[in-house]
């Protein structure tokens, strides 16, 4: 019998609590409480449950109502007895075919968070790395020394462009920051830190840098000494010395095709030692 993967465990687990949260009966009071709040709002205007696009362009109206925040509150505190995250229970109340199961981030009260870090004081720059992560889902946390602060951008994009001399060196601009409570598996953690990486690569491009590409590991890295690399030209006869290094025998029936193969080694394992990224812009 195949076992289940730790993430796949840990969801079903999570899942329990939202069938413990559903079996309880207080899921029903909320979506009761919840449904005439966005009546009053004029959000609906017949008993039924929000679609997924109307649950986003909504938002702004819900989130300036008192009436809406203190429900989502209640929320909340429902969400934390059962160790739900409070968005939730409120989507549970309020979006039709809501499946938290299916969804890809956790449900549970502590959550795993990909942050954007960055210890920038360029205005500009920071505008636009505020509103290039939020178009990706992610928040940006500025840092100077101990003191953090979260970054919002709700103005959209910036009217200026950034100019070379605003951009910091690429390995500075940023670094991501994978948050994961405790007993989080280890293997679903694996996973948000391929994601990271995913995202850190989208957000430099976006921002105007250039993406290094990681090499493979390369074994004709191991004979740069027998290879001469440091060499700038070979003198003549030393391919034919570097030849003997390597193969040793005598049989002179293949020199043309290793003399050739020496060359070639030499000139990539050169490019590859000297440019060791390959950059695209």
């Amino acid at each position: 019998m195949s076992r289940t993967a730790p993430e796949e465990r840990w969801r079903k687990h999570v899942y329990e609590r939202f069938t413990a949260l559903r079996q309880s009966g207080e899921l029903e009071k909320l979506r009761a409480e919840g449904q005439d709040i966005m009546k009053r709002l004029g959000i609906l205007t017949r008993k039924r449950l929000l679609t997924t696009q109307e649950w986003w362009q909504t938002f702004s109206q819900r989130a300036s109502s008192p009436e809406y925040r203190a429900w989502h509150d209640k929320c909340r505190i429902v969400g934390e007895r059962f160790g739900l995250a409070p968005w939730v229970v409120a989507m549970a109340c309020l979006l039709r075919g809501y499946q938290p199961e299916k969804q890809p981030h956790v449900m549970e009260a502590e959550w795993p968070r990909i942050r954007v870090v960055s210890e920038s004081t360029e205005p500009l720059f920071l505008q636009w790395l505020s509103y290039e992560a939020q178009r990706l889902g992610l928040y940006v946390i500025q840092r100077h020394g101990s003191v953090e602060t979260t970054l919002l951008n709700l103005n959209g994009a910036p009217s200026n462009q950034l100019s070379p001399s605003q951009r910091p060196p690429r390995d500075r601009a940023f670094y991501m920051r994978v948050e994961t409570p405790p007993g989080y598996p280890p293997e679903a953690a694996s996973q948000l830190h391929k994601e990271a990486g995913r995202l850190a690569k989208e957000l430099l491009r976006r921002l105007g840098y250039s993406i290094p590409q990681r090499l493979r590991t390369s074994r004709v890295a191991t004979m740069a000494d027998k290879l001469r690399v440091a060499d700038e030209h070979l003198a003549c006869g030393d391919v034919y010395r570097i030849m003997d290094k390597i193969y040793g025998d005598k049989d002179i029936t293949r020199d043309r095709q290793r003399r050739s193969t020496i060359k070639t080694r030499r000139h990539r394992l050169k490019k590859r030692l000297t440019k060791p990224y390959e950059l695209e812009a």
